[in-house]
């Protein structure tokens, strides 16, 4: 059958709406059959798929009939009917639009009627455009018109857009601070849980009234009914079991934490056991013992007749502790108190005694082992000298060989002797013997032996010459000579009231004394005569300084070390020699022991 309609570009088309395949127009398109009125159609053409380069054009969209209007109609105008140059788009073979220039004012007047029949306001903007006359179109063809465009409309071109309101935002607001509120109520009631708990537990029945007015069964009337659903929440706490022959007091509504519970303090005395003394020797013994818990120890020895001793143990807490006697007298009692202490200061005794062995009869005097050695400045020396056994020692000097001045004898029985002489004269030779005694009153004499005093110096001193020698009275008016200090490292400060980088550093002074109390140096302090002996004292007494200070009314010991500035420290070493000097003041203890450790 030979196709009724034909596209502008004289391709034949089944329909009048359907679209060309070769020019890409949607129609209508022209009737191609005889003459006569416009070929009325209802039959839809078949659907195809759309290439996605074509538009797609709201005049091929034909939507069902509804609300009593008619169903899609194919209008084809006539060709008499079409008058060129009208309108705003290029017209087809036919005549009509095909741009369809005027669609929005279609589409509004459509959307216009459709909202009259459902009785709604209009909501499309629009300019309106007023007729005067009818040279866009005649009056009986803008019906046709109306109902052809109205059947490329489909449903959703006649469905209208939901509306927007500000409900949606209200309910996501009040969600979010719904949330945030559940939140913070679920982090405080964590954080208070044991103040909520005690309020929730507490009974509902007010304290006021009496407890012959309270109801029989306190469990159903008088108690929180939340109190068994927070009793499984608190998992730290048991559930409480009700009794009829037990009643607990009621929980105080301003409790806010639950009362810590009391440690019972430790009164146990720590129990000693396993006492041993071996080693046990003429002059020697050994003790060791054991206890239940960590433990310091000591202990305490004595003759029948002698003064008690005190010996440290083990300072450090422990089970095992142990102590070493020596020099004890041979064939001797001594009794012995082990002590022992916890960490709660609670102190276990034990009392023992043990016998030294009875050495034989000793009738042989100490024997001097090698030479003696002799060290001498301008007034003072240091004797030293070994013996073959332990013994107490002494030295007796003069000029000649008299030995009239005897020192005094060392406290301890030793192999190693040192004395030391003080007060001799400069460049001076001197005469001496050693006396050594041991244990058994056995007693060695040397032979003579000399020494000789170094010149006194006029020179200022300087690192790697003799520290120029001084005595000088301290604050408790002790004689101190600088040369009494021999055999340990002195740091001599030169320093006065007045002088504010002397008075900064000393307290530096006073924290490495303070540190090093069994250290092998001293620290003297010498003040100028410029000072006043009594505010000395009041700044000697107020910053708690332990270390011997002296006064140098005199500026004796300032003359000798020529001093023009203070502060002023020299680094002495064990023999009397100057091996650091420091002109101005030390910031920090660290610099003080970082010289002293230098040499």
């Amino acid at each position: 059958m030979e196709s009724q309609f034909r596209c502008k570009c004289g391709k034949p088309m089944a329909y009048s709406n359907e679209p060309c395949k070769t020019c890409g127009s949607l129609g209508p398109h022209a009737y191609a059959g005889k003459p006569g009125p416009p070929a009325m159609t209802t039959q839809t053409p078949p659907q195809q798929r759309r290439p996605d380069n074509i538009p797609v054009d709201r005049g091929e969209r034909q939507p069902p009939a509804s609300n009593g209007r008619e169903g899609p109609v194919s209008y084809e105008p006539d060709t008499a009917d079409v008058v060129p140059g009208k309108g705003h788009g290029h017209h087809d073979a036919a005549g009509f639009p095909a741009g369809i220039s005027r669609r929005a004012e279609i589409l509004n007047h459509i959307d216009d009627m459709a909202r009259e029949d459902r009785k709604e306001p209009s909501r499309r903007p629009r300019k309106e455009k007023k007729r005067t006359s009818d040279e866009d179109w005649d009056a009986d063809e803008k019906p046709a018109r109306v109902k052809h465009f109205e059947s490329f409309l489909d449903e959703g071109e006649k469905e209208e857009k939901p509306r927007k309101s500000g409900a949606g935002v209200t309910g996501t607001v009040i969600s979010v601070i719904l949330i945030v509120a559940v939140v913070v109520g679920a982090f405080y009631v964590y954080n208070n849980l044991d103040e909520i708990s005690s309020w929730l537990m507490s009974p509902t029945t007010p304290e006021t009234v009496p407890a012959s007015d309270q109801p029989a069964n306190s469990s159903d009337s008088g108690q929180n009914p939340f109190a068994g659903l927070l009793a499984i929440f608190r998992r730290d706490e048991p559930t409480p079991v009700s009794s009829e022959n037990t009643s607990q007091p009621a929980a105080s509504s301003n409790q806010t934490e639950p009362a810590t519970p009391i440690v019972p303090a430790d009164t146990t005395l720590p129990v000693i056991s396993e006492i041993l003394i071996t080693s046990i020797t003429d002059h020697d013994a050994k003790v060791a013992w054991k206890t239940d818990e960590l433990c310091t120890s000591r202990v305490t020895y004595k003759t029948e007749v002698g003064e008690p001793h005190i010996l440290n143990g083990m300072v450090t807490p422990t089970h095992y502790h142990q102590a070493v006697f020596s020099e004890l007298e041979s064939g001797k009692t001594y009794y012995i108190t082990l002590i022992s202490r916890d960490n709660a200061g609670n102190e276990s005794r034990q009392e023992r005694s043990f016998q030294t062995l009875l050495s034989a009869a000793d009738t042989t005097a100490p024997q001097l082992v090698g030479e003696p050695m002799a060290a001498a400045s301008d007034s003072v020396a240091t004797i030293s000298w070994v013996t073959n056994e332990k013994a107490r020692s002494q030295v007796k000097y003069s000029l000649g060989t008299g030995y009239e001045f005897p020192s005094g004898f060392s406290n301890e029985y030793s192999n190693k002797h040192s004395v030391f002489l003080s007060g001799l004269s400069p460049n001076t030779e001197y005469h001496y013997q050693l006396i050594s005694r041991d244990a058994s009153g056995n007693v060695m004499t040397s032979g003579d032996f000399t020494f000789k005093t170094e010149p006194e110096t006029g020179s200022a001193p300087y690192m790697g010459s003799k520290a120029p020698n001084f005595t000088l009275r301290d604050l408790q008016g002790e004689t101190i000579s600088l040369s009494q200090f021999r055999g340990k490292k002195v740091i001599l400060n030169f320093w006065a009231s007045w002088c504010t980088p002397c008075k900064i550093e000393l307290p530096h002074f006073q924290t490495l004394w303070a540190n090093n109390p069994d250290a092998d140096f001293v620290i003297l302090a010498v003040a100028g005569s410029q000072s006043e002996e009594s505010v000395i004292s009041d700044f000697v007494r107020d910053g708690n300084y332990t270390f011997p200070v002296c006064l140098d009314p005199g500026d004796d010991a300032f003359n000798k070390y020529d001093l023009t500035s203070i502060p002023k420290t020299y680094f002495i070493d064990k023999e009397g020699v100057i091996r650091r000097i420091q002109q101005g003041m030390f910031t920090g203890p660290g610099e003080i022991e970082f010289m002293l450790n230098s040499y």
